[in-house]
């Protein structure tokens, strides 16, 4: 995982659920209209035929989703094999969206020294990036 990837993160999380909250819409929509619909394959009962290939979109999607959460799932993995308080910091920064002066505060370090130290927690990131 890179540096992109990290900052990339929490976009990415906000697109799965996005993602997610459509599906489980579009789901229930389907199930609903598939309760009305006798399950019957008859030729011109075509709304059955349309219901299973939105079904087979949504498995798509879903496939789309599970690879984007291993991608997370491995930028955490990396992320803890960062020392503290570098791995702190990544997490708080681009895990939990806190800007660096809440980071700051949080440990206990002056802002600058924080904004130091975060350059040097990309810098070790990236070099567990190249050594894998």
């Amino acid at each position: 995982m890179n540096r992109k990837d990290l900052e990339d993160y929490r976009y990415s999380q906000k697109w799965i659920k996005r993602q997610l909250e459509k599906y489980e819409e579009q789901r229930t929509m389907v199930l609903n209209i598939s309760n009305t619909i006798d399950g019957m394959p008859h030729a011109k009962n075509k709304p059955n035929y349309n219901l299973e290939k939105l079904i087979d979109q949504y498995d798509e999607i879903l496939e789309i989703l599970a690879e984007d959460q291993k991608k997370q799932n491995e930028v955490l993995m990396q992320i803890r094999k960062l020392e503290e308080p570098y791995r702190t910091i990544l997490t708080d920064k681009y895990i939990l969206g806190m800007s660096l002066e809440e980071i700051s505060v949080d440990i206990g370090y002056a802002y600058e020294n924080v904004c130091r130290m975060h350059g040097t927690a990309l810098n070790k990131f990236d070099e567990l990036e190249s050594r894998q």
